[in-house]
């Protein structure tokens, strides 16, 4: 066999060597757990507390993975609260923290605030006799449970330019008892938005679950095609190196 041929068959080789070691480094970045270390010798990372039981005797052991581990953010089922809001403690905080500039109860007059009987439901900027700030006259829109729940949170930075000087109410809570006790006092004030928790969520999970599935059994149905046609390509190389080696020693 002459040195030609052998070069084809150790560069085929080769070939079929990084095909193999790259499906199998692949592999394991398709289907290894989020946040799994490798040291590409089969081996997991150790851990801090390994590497120092490796150096010391005697050692105080700490907390694996404080930095670096993003927590999941909370997300605020305002239709969840309010099926579960306590309108008498949301009457009790408007007449603490509300009360000084509004009135609510029917035919009330506008005070440092406008009037909030049938406040719920209906469009911004809209009680008759009130001289609202040019921020939230141009702003359009109804205020709807979603609405009213970002503007009690932090009206100032709800509606930029607000005239209204109130912190807002930061607990979910007392927020969702207010909004409540508001829609008590509106006379057409749509009904409670659906909680997007229990099987909403859990719905969601799975679609997403499945699609992540998808994805991953194409990208390995296309490392696998890959993978083949690079074989298919080197065993017909071989197959050409040793038919032209046959026929030159002929």
């Amino acid at each position: 066999m002459g040195e030609l041929t052998v070069n084809k068959v150790l560069g085929c080789l080769l070939a079929v060597a990084l095909a193999v070691m790259g499906l199998r480094e692949l592999s394991y970045q398709l289907f290894s757990p989020p946040g799994a270390h490798y040291d590409h010798h089969g081996e997991e990372e150790k851990s801090l507390n390994e590497k120092i039981a490796e150096t010391y005797a005697y050692y105080v052991e700490v907390a694996d993975g404080g930095a670096g581990v993003e927590e999941e953010e909370e997300v605020f089922d305002l239709g969840l609260a309010l099926a579960s809001a306590d309108v008498s403690r949301g009457e009790r905080s408007f007449q603490a923290k509300c009360a000084i500039c509004h009135s609510i109860e029917q035919g009330g007059a506008n005070g440092t605030g406008p009037a909030l009987w049938n406040s719920v439901g209906v469009a911004k900027a809209s009680h008759a006799g009130f001289n609202y700030s040019g921020a939230l006259s141009g702003m359009g829109g109804e205020w709807t449970y979603q609405n009213m729940n970002d503007w009690l949170y932090n009206p100032s930075g709800y509606v930029q330019g607000t005239s209204m000087a109130f912190a807002g109410l930061r607990r979910d809570d007392e927020r969702a008892n207010v909004i409540a006790y508001l829609a008590q006092m509106s006379e057409n004030a749509p009904p409670f938005p659906e909680p997007v928790t229990g099987n909403a969520v859990e719905e969601a999970s799975v679609e997403a679950v499945e699609d992540a599935g998808v994805d991953v059994m194409d990208e390995a149905e296309a490392i696998a095609d890959g993978v083949t046609e690079t074989v298919d390509q080197t065993l017909e190389a071989l197959e050409d190196a040793v038919e032209d080696e046959t026929d030159g020693e002929e």
